[in-house]
């Protein structure tokens, strides 16, 4: 049997929040369609409420395997939501809602590809503010508060809003981080290279480019896309994880990582981008969707 694979990643899909980004996941699934890979996996901000389950039917007819990671959107629910509050949804609701779509649920538990040796190992991630929070002390009064509130000079993070569970930041980044170490522990036991699919950036490499100089409002943005403890352990077994696939930040990034070639995947609300990676070969090709010089207001 032949080792070779064609794994596309896409991320960002955000369905349903306008026209133009969803006919363009559409011009997306048709190509796709047109020329099924051996994989389908997105990378996280599928769709808010329910957007999910009407992206993943959308996609469900495609005649590949299909896996996911949740993002931070994903996960959103008003106040007396009736679906549960944001734990319930990641842990238990939305893993039901993929595996009737026929979606691997990446956040608990690797996908294998025995006769290529290969898996594929997931998590939405999160943050703890160690990106940035040495920065943010020594640069801004009332940091503390900042975090607390999710407050920028101007505006507030969604996910102050949105985010409802009876944890921290901090400690959910310690669950997932300590997740993604249990399936990497598992997966190199069976297998000799694992592949890496995050939502929030788990390398700082790919996450916002430096855009002029360190503003209190980019400390903050940095602050809650990644953390320290998913660097590290991706650090440390680097050496067997080949690549690192990401979104979230809707900016397009390539790095070598130390043995690592890292991608954020990019696209945006109005525009979608997906990534084809032949394996073992290691060619990873970019397709676009959309227009992105037709820009909307960032979010």
């Amino acid at each position: 049997m032949s080792d070779a694979l064609r794994l596309a990643f896409t991320a960002d899909l955000h369905w349903g929040v306008n026209e133009k980004g969803d006919e363009a996941a559409r011009r997306l699934h048709g190509f796709l369609q047109a020329d099924p890979p051996d994989v389908l996996i997105l990378a996280g901000d599928i769709g808010a409420g329910e957007n999910f389950e009407k992206c993943l039917a959308f996609f469900a007819d495609l005649s590949c395997r299909k896996a996911l990671v949740p993002g931070n959107h994903d996960i959103w629910v008003e106040s007396c939501d009736a679906r549960g509050d944001s734990l319930h949804l990641y842990e238990q609701l939305l893993p039901r809602i993929s595996s009737s779509y026929g979606f691997h649920y990446l956040d608990q538990g690797p996908l294998f590809f025995p006769h290529a040796r290969l898996g594929i190992a997931g998590t939405m991630n999160w943050y703890d503010y160690s990106w940035t929070i040495e920065e943010l002390r020594n640069s801004c009064p009332d940091w503390e508060e900042r975090l607390r509130q999710k407050r920028f000079l101007r505006g507030r993070h969604n996910d102050a809003r949105f985010i409802r569970w009876h944890l921290d930041d901090a400690r959910f980044t310690d669950r997932v981080a300590a997740e993604l170490e249990r399936q990497l522990q598992v997966s190199l036991t069976q297998v000799d290279r694992v592949i890496v699919v995050a939502h929030h950036p788990p390398l700082r490499e790919l996450n916002y480019p430096a855009e002029g100089p360190p503003s209190v409002d980019r400390l903050l943005w940095e602050a809650f896309s990644g953390n320290r403890a998913v660097e590290a352990l991706l650090a440390r077994h680097g050496g067997r994880i080949p690549f690192v696939f990401c979104g979230h930040t809707h900016r397009a990034r390539e790095e070598q990582i130390g043995p690592m070639r890292g991608y954020n995947i990019g696209g945006d609300y109005h525009w979608k981008r997906l990534l084809l990676l032949d394996w073992p070969q290691g060619e990873v090709v970019a397709h676009q969707f959309g227009d992105p010089e037709d820009k909307l207001p960032f979010k």
